[in-house]
């Protein structure tokens, strides 16, 4: 599984802006120490200036920490991948916010709640998607999932199909792993050819931006779940068994899971809908939040 990158990238654009207004210096600094940590900084003030709840329920014991804002109709949870955090979806949130009700809870061992004890697996995503939907009381929910999240959602979907109206996977992982072209970032090398295949960065990243991306490649949830990972629970031989409503969003661009992962999700679940999004990657919740959300509000629109 690749470490996703994208918070680091999400940075990118605000820095600019940033420097304009004043402190540059200790802004360059801040970036240059801890850019993961100052890349999800910007986004979770970015949500909290808008007005989003930043909030922590209890789940027999333990806390998940998770985002939530919004108006009406069917929530709509936004499952994240791994290496990342709620706030990869910041911009999806501010978006759809405007019209609906919108989550987004952090995995268990990634940004602010813990890892579980049950340890890493589908499975225990899976467990504790269940016990934060609980929590939240809604009988119905629409599932996004990005990568590692589309791979949670759609086993939370298949075991519990009354609970989901429509499920939509970003670039969703879970197929067999031939199918991946992900090196592990063990050194800054494997660091730039993981984010190049991600999101086609065409330059060179700077040296500590690699480096971030090699230490939270080796965060426990990171790495505990990688060593587990020819156990998973593919999704090959169970896609038949998808019952809800489903569209699947791919970025073209992907090189992490090729576009025929689309193909394949899009033939094995029946009454999918496919939309492929060009000059888009691995994350397309970063690089085209407007079309993801039109998409999402087309079909959401008829839950109110």
């Amino acid at each position: 599984m690749p470490f996703s990158s994208g918070k680091l990238f999400a940075l990118l654009p605000t820095v600019g802006t940033l420097a304009a207004a004043g402190g540059a210096a200790a802004l360059a600094i801040q970036i240059y120490r801890r850019p993961v940590e100052t890349a999800v900084f910007v986004s979770r003030a970015a949500l909290l200036l808008a007005g989003v709840r930043e909030e922590t329920c209890d789940v027999g014991n333990f806390p998940i920490h998770y985002y939530c804002t919004g108006r009406r109709g069917t929530p709509i949870v936004l499952i994240h991948g791994i290496g990342n955090s709620a706030e990869i979806w910041s911009s999806l949130v501010l978006r759809l916010s405007r019209e609906y009700l919108v989550y987004a809870p952090d995995l268990p061992g990634f940004g602010k709640t813990p890892p579980a004890p049950e340890g890493f697996n589908i499975a225990t995503h899976v467990l504790y998607l269940k016990r934060f939907l609980d929590s939240l009381g809604y009988p119905q929910v629409t599932l996004v999932g990005n990568s590692l999240g589309g791979w949670i959602a759609t086993r939370f979907a298949i075991a519990n199909p009354e609970r989901v109206n429509h499920l939509y996977l970003l670039n969703s992982a879970g197929l067999r792993r031939e199918q991946m072209n992900s090196p592990y970032a063990v050194d800054r090398a494997a660091a730039q050819l993981s984010a190049n295949h991600m999101l086609g960065y065409p330059r060179p990243l700077p040296g500590f931006i690699l480096d971030a991306i090699v230490r939270v490649s080796q965060m426990p949830a990171y790495t505990n779940f990688v060593k587990g990972y020819d156990i998973q629970e593919e999704l090959d031989s169970v896609l038949s068994q998808v019952q809800v409503p489903t569209t699947i969003i791919w970025g073209e661009q992907d090189k992490i899971f090729p576009i025929t992962c689309a193909y394949d999700l899009h033939m094995g679940i029946a009454n999918s809908e496919l939309v492929l999004l060009p000059d888009v990657g691995h994350l397309p919740q970063l690089q085209a939040s407007a079309k993801v959300a039109e998409i999402i509000s087309k079909d959401h629109s008829l839950w109110l």
